[in-house]
């Protein structure tokens, strides 16, 4: 497994602590390097060498002649005399001068070797300095380097708190919500079924005197419209989630719809100018056709569509109906569903998404009319056994990102955390994949 080289926070403010240690070491260095003294102020036996220089340089002046002695008579002091008085003066001026140079000449060499030693010092110590500038200048780069991937970081963290914070209080606002939502919908249930009560008074009171055994279906039917008002979503709701069923009926008329519910797609077809008639077997879900002006009628869909001709319809289209048939009356209504379209005609069947398993929880099972759940393939070798050809799976109704796991968003990635959030994917896919599914065939 590679690991990565991505540091963690307490890395980088380590990182920070030594470039900083370094950098103040660098710096101190500089300031050390830059009080390196002249030649002269290194070594004080210098000034002393050049002023003896100075003053032995004054003395050495021509040789001159110099008479001395006395005259010792006879001829042979009279000679010596001569000679001393020639000689002698000249041999003591330039013994004298040979000195002055010999002293001359050492302290000019103790001057050129202590000046050339100074100033290969100050050489050595100019170059220090000049690669001790060039390092300062680098560790700067890197000192503020480490302190803005520090800052960077400490930064990410900082939102990464904020955004939590906010994600906890948008939490807290949604399951208020989701608490008001439940009231107004248990209240909506309640005035439903008052509703149902008052009309079954109405009709007692009216002189028809519907029996207990007349009253209760239509109770059953009040209490079902109200549970799809609640549970299935409002007709707007319905008229956004069918809208993009429409283009598959252009031109495919008369379409016929089982169990047309509250006639949401017959208005959409109707809107499409797609002709178009519904059948339901509850009153009320026909009542609320009317009043969106379509064409409904109350019926059995299977003993409505068994009775139509064959290749009478260019469409059959059904919403969360078919998972309400038992097996065998599913295989009829398909069979029944073929021999009624013409040639390409055009069937869609909309059901629960038994693969995903939020859809079965919060879906399937909370209909206590549902009878079995029906998985995409089977469905589509049901429809190829009965004739149906090109058929196709079109799966519907996503689930919101925020309900499904989220994938781990760490800045050190590994490639641990590459195969859990491939994990995540499949966890994902499996519980909160998309919620329905509808199979499209042409005959």
């Amino acid at each position: 497994m590679t690991l990565s080289t991505e540091p963690t926070v307490s890395e980088l403010k380590a990182k920070l602590h030594e470039e900083e240690e370094l950098y103040a070491e660098l710096l101190a260095k500089l300031d050390a390097l830059s009080g390196t003294r002249a030649p002269y102020d290194q070594d004080a036996t210098i000034p002393e060498l050049l002023s003896v220089l100075n003053q032995s340089s004054a003395l050495l002046a021509p040789l001159s002649a110099t008479a001395a002695g006395a005259d010792d008579g006879g001829l042979k002091s009279i000679a010596r005399a001569i000679a001393r008085r020639l000689v002698e003066p000249e041999l003591r001026a330039l013994g004298h001068a040979l000195e002055q140079q010999r002293s001359f000449n050492s302290s000019l060499v103790q001057f050129l070797n202590r000046f050339a030693e100074t100033t290969n010092r100050a050489q050595a110590a100019q170059a220090e300095f000049s690669s001790a500038l060039v390092g300062f200048s680098q560790r700067i780069d890197r000192l503020a380097d480490a302190k803005d991937r520090l800052y960077a970081s400490l930064g990410s963290e900082r939102a990464d708190l904020l955004l939590e914070a906010m994600d906890k209080r948008v939490e807290r606002v949604q399951l208020g919500l989701r608490g008001l939502k439940e009231r107004v919908e248990g209240m909506d249930s309640s005035l439903a079924v008052a509703r149902a009560e008052l009309h079954s008074i109405a009709a007692s009171v009216s002189g028809d005197s519907p029996t207990r055994a007349e009253i209760t279906p239509h109770l059953e039917e009040e209490h079902y419209l109200a549970f799809e008002e609640r549970f299935r979503g409002s007709s707007d709701e319905i008229r956004e989630r069918l809208a993009d069923y429409v283009p598959y009926f252009e031109g495919q008329g008369p379409v016929l719809e089982l169990g047309c519910g509250r006639g949401e797609f017959l208005e959409l077809l109707k809107e499409a100018g797609i002709e178009a008639e519904g059948v339901d077997g509850n009153r009320e879900m026909i009542h609320a056709c009317r009043d969106k002006a379509v064409q409904a009628q109350v019926g059995d869909l299977v003993t409505v569509l068994a009775d139509r001709p064959a290749g009478s319809s260019g469409g059959i289209f059904a919403a969360q109906v078919i998972e309400h048939l038992p097996p065998s009356l599913l295989r009829k209504v398909l069979a029944d569903s073929y021999r009624v379209l013409r040639p390409k005609g055009r069937i869609i069947l909309e059901t629960v998404n038994p693969t995903s398993v939020i859809a079965l929880v919060e879906s399937f099972y909370r209909d206590l009319t549902h009878q079995k759940p029906i998985h995409p393939e089977t469905l589509d070798f049901l429809l190829r056994a009965v004739g149906f050809s090109e058929v196709t799976i079109r799966y519907t109704s996503p689930v919101g990102e925020r309900a499904r796991l989220l994938p781990v968003m760490d800045a050190r990635a590994t490639e641990g955390n590459d195969t859990i959030n491939q994990n995540f994917e499949k966890l994902n896919a499996l519980l909160f994949g998309d919620q329905d599914y509808a199979v499209i065939a042409t005959k």
